[in-house]
């Protein structure tokens, strides 16, 4: 027995084989999306908590900010204040250097003796 399989035969058997894999891949891929909606409300409400917890460390970190903005302000117009007094009383430290330092030689000097 002798069977005569034609080209167009052949193509046609080759397409529907294809076809019925396909299919079959389209059945498992639209399962597997279904499964994936299905879980996809959850999956919004932990994102939810997630950009709540992230909202609420942005608010922490921003009255950090700015405390520590006013902290850095007043330290600065403290210390320009002292930088203020210290030229308007350079004779003054001066002169209490010298004497500082007068008071230590003459210490050095008893010690000496």
């Amino acid at each position: 027995m002798e069977y005569t399989i034609s080209v167009g035969s052949l193509l046609t058997a080759i397409l529907i084989l294809v076809a019925i894999i396909a299919i079959i891949f389209i059945i498992v891929l639209l399962a597997k999306i279904a499964k994936s909606l299905s879980t996809l409300p959850s999956t919004m409400q932990h994102v939810d908590n997630v950009l709540a917890d992230v909202e609420t460390i942005v608010g922490v970190a921003r009255s950090g900010a700015e405390g520590a903005k006013a902290v850095v302000t007043k330290a600065s117009a403290a210390l320009t204040g002292v930088n203020e007094v210290m030229d308007s009383n350079k004779g003054t430290l001066k002169a209490a250097t010298s004497f500082v330092n007068a008071v230590t030689s003459l210490a050095s000097l008893i010690k000496k003796k």
